[in-house]
């Protein structure tokens, strides 16, 4: 037989019910203090980032300060002057480095033996090689051209090229005169 029940309600299991709550309640305080964990250190990266920007605005500001300066500095630069003067450093720069020694003994290794050089005036060009002009007596134009094609096939000369040419008279007893210019290149053509 079974039993009868005295209660005077029935019965109802609610434990499950205040357990499954329980664990709701502690899962979301969990999570309200991951989120409250993430927005104060995001607040903290956020204040951050604005301090760096308030420095890189007032670095900027210094910056742009200074570039106004030296633009005004560089205003009042004589650039024609400047460049003129650079120029002839350059020129002198280069005139230094010319060694007479070695350009004389190139000379004379290319010179034929009936040419007699009368004048060598170097000049700097702007690709750095020198501008040789040269001035002589040669004893017929045969020597004159040997000379030529002796300049055109040296590695140190390049580019001869003759500026007057004045065969014997009566005014001009002394020989075949020539006058030429040509590009040497005291460490061989680039």
């Amino acid at each position: 037989m079974g039993r009868p029940n005295l209660a005077a309600r029935p019965f109802e299991n609610v434990r499950p019910i205040w357990v499954a709550g329980g664990a709701l309640a502690l899962a979301a305080l969990v999570l309200t203090a991951v989120s409250l964990g993430d927005f104060v250190s995001a607040h903290g990266r956020e204040r951050a980032a604005a301090g760096s920007l308030a420095r890189l605005r007032s670095r900027h500001a210094e910056l742009v300060t200074k570039v106004e300066a030296a633009n005004r500095q560089l205003a009042a630069v004589g650039w024609k002057r400047l460049q003129g003067e650079t120029t002839s450093l350059e020129d002198v720069v280069a005139r230094r480095r010319l060694v007479w020694s070695q350009l004389l003994a190139d000379l004379e290794r290319v010179v034929p033996w009936d040419i007699r050089l009368v004048s060598i005036t170097p000049s700097v060009a702007k690709d750095g090689s020198l501008q040789i002009g040269l001035d002589g007596l040669a004893t017929g134009r045969d020597a004159w051209l040997k000379l030529i094609a002796a300049l055109f096939a040296d590695p140190r000369f390049s580019d001869p090229l003759p500026r007057s040419e004045e065969a014997p008279s009566a005014r001009n007893g002394l020989g075949y005169r020539f006058s030429l210019s040509v590009r040497y290149w005291p460490e061989g053509k680039p």
